[in-house]
């Protein structure tokens, strides 16, 4: 066998473990939408150019047929590859969203290092709820004299309200009513911001009118980005690839 073809295995059989990762992340860790918002293909590329450039180009280097203890080099490419894999591996699956919280107008996906911040309350209803992720949502008093004092709690060093797990409720048909209602002015952002622009035409030639949607910013580890709701169930339809800022939706 020639190195050109020992380093062409290696790289056949890295590109399938990589595709397995990838199927389980997107279907298990990462489901639509959180793969798009969370960061986890930042840690995926970084996993996937290690591991298809490192490994075979190692190969390619020792391979020689007739080269005495070959084998010996193979397995120790091959052991070192395999635990770098691993940790790569297990990052992404450390890193797995846990909870997608709705709070004040937006998504937030929380991992295991938010959850950690959520409280007990917040934990064990986590622990009730069967699906990964669990959706909840943040219940909020009606009042503004009481909603003032939730803010002001904020600055007095209480949590973000979205990882306030005591006022956790689980994410029900009625509070997707309430997300259907405060969705975002596209056609606003898309004066000041060029890449919402870029984004909205893109969806306007692949989907029906903008009317038909509402717009919802999810929140991730690293970025942002807006899910388009269908208006008649509340169902994600899409994804628009650009960060809607901080502000809020009008009520």
């Amino acid at each position: 066998m020639s190195r050109l073809k020992a380093a062409a295995w290696h790289l056949a059989f890295t590109a399938g473990a990589l595709a397995a990762v990838f199927a389980i992340m997107r279907t298990l860790w990462y489901p639509h939408p959180l793969l798009a918002a969370d960061g986890a293909w930042q840690a995926y590329g970084l996993l996937a150019g290690i591991s298809l450039i490192l490994g075979p180009a190692l190969t390619f280097i020792v391979f020689r047929a007739d080269k005495k203890g070959l084998r010996s080099d193979l397995a120790l490419i091959v052991i070192a590859q395999v635990i770098a894999f691993a940790f790569g591996v297990h990052l992404l699956y450390a890193r797995r969203i846990q909870m997608v919280v709705y709070s004040q107008g937006a998504f937030h996906a929380l991992d295991a290092a938010h959850v950690a911040l959520i409280g007990a309350k917040g934990q064990a209803l986590l622990r009730t709820l069967p699906a990964r992720p669990a959706y909840v949502y943040v219940k909020l008093p009606h009042s503004k004299k009481a909603m003032f004092g939730v803010e002001i709690r904020t600055l007095q060093g209480e949590p973000p309200v979205f990882l306030r797990g005591w006022r956790y409720r689980p994410y029900t048909a009625a509070e997707q009513k309430t997300a259907l209602a405060h969705g975002y002015p596209l056609v606003a952002l898309a004066r000041t911001n060029h890449m919402a622009a870029a984004a909205i035409r893109h969806f306007r030639e692949r989907h029906r009118p903008l009317r038909d949607y509402v717009f919802v910013p999810l929140r991730g580890t690293y970025t942002s980005v807006m899910l388009a709701l269908d208006r008649r169930d509340g169902r994600i339809v899409g994804v628009l690839p650009f960060n809607p800022g901080f502000g809020r939706p009008p009520a």
